[in-house]
């Protein structure tokens, strides 16, 4: 994302950037779209010659309007904010109060959604706060080329979320009946004790690790099958998965890009892998905004401005 200026600013772990100043006026960042010609207003020049407009937008916010700020062919979605309530002391107070902290951060996705439904954005990390319109367009404009080009591969796209689960207990049966055509489950009952004990850690191993790859063949085909629809698509394993006593076992959660006259087919795909007794299914939510997909370059350290 483009960074605001590092002059005077709080890093929290909620990956915030705060300028630090009180009393005075500061713009809200949500995030970087394109200006469309019939919103093009009077045209000042800055003192770095960056050509810098304001049009309005037709959303209101927490933060006051939500404005669109020209620089060249792209905007910058703002709302003008009271630069105290971002100091290091005021967000302390809201990361105590984690029911503000939430509406603060809903407030600040429902405008991107809004945006989201009007045109393609890049959304802005949560609390991007600048000290002056001139350090928004000097980031902007220094990466107009680059940031155009994601905007063009967004452009009427949506994200969705998709989960896969496997019911644990109807996999390892399956597995447990292919188990009867072993050797070593048909020399089972006529061993020894000491080689019958060596039998059954066998095939309890053999169980586990089968029943992870059948495991991981059905997210993978799930995971395929959708990719096909999409723009793009990310996915990642669940970090801790469910014991082997749960029914429910989340095994791939992913994000697809998918352009807007393919979500119903999408919807469809993933009903169609709904619980049919072979112990797996999905669920979905969307339509997003492209969280996983819009990356916008970052500032680097030698380009910060002066607030």
């Amino acid at each position: 994302m483009i960074r605001p200026t590092e002059r005077a600013e709080t890093r929290t772990d909620t990956g915030s950037s705060i300028a630090e100043a009180s009393g005075e006026d500061g713009w809200y960042l949500y995030g970087i779209t394109r200006l469309r010609s019939g919103e093009r207003a009077a045209v000042r020049t800055d003192a770095t010659g960056i050509k810098v407009a304001q049009a309005h937008l037709d959303l209101e916010s927490d933060h006051g309007l939500v404005q669109l700020m020209e620089i060249g062919s792209l905007a910058a979605v703002v709302s003008r904010v009271d630069l105290a309530d971002f100091t290091s002391e005021a967000l302390q107070a809201q990361l105590g109060d984690p029911s503000r902290l939430s509406l603060v951060a809903q407030m600040h996705n429902n405008v991107i959604h809004a945006v989201h439904q009007q045109r393609a954005i890049l959304p802005a990390r949560f609390g991007a706060v600048y000290a002056r319109l001139d350090d928004i367009a000097a980031a902007i404009d220094q990466r107009s080329e680059a940031i155009l080009a994601q905007l063009a591969r967004l452009d009427g796209c949506d994200e969705w979320a998709v989960h896969v689960y496997v019911d644990q207990r109807i996999i390892r049966a399956a597995v447990r009946a292919d188990q009867a055509l072993d050797p070593a489950h048909q020399q089972l009952a006529a061993a020894s004790p000491g080689r019958a004990y060596f039998l059954r850690r066998k095939l309890d191993d053999d169980l586990a690790a089968r029943t992870a790859q059948v495991t991981d063949e059905i997210a993978l085909a799930a995971y395929q099958r959708l990719a096909g629809l999409a723009v793009d698509a990310h996915a990642e394993r669940p970090a801790s998965q469910s014991g082997e006593g749960d029914a429910a076992s989340e095994v791939l959660r992913a994000a697809f890009l998918v352009r807007r006259e393919r979500s119903e087919e999408l919807v469809a795909s993933v009903c169609a892998t709904a619980d049919d007794g072979r112990g797996w299914h999905c669920t979905y939510s969307g339509p997003w905004p492209p969280y996983s997909f819009a990356a916008s370059p970052e500032m680097d350290g030698d380009e910060r401005q002066n607030a």
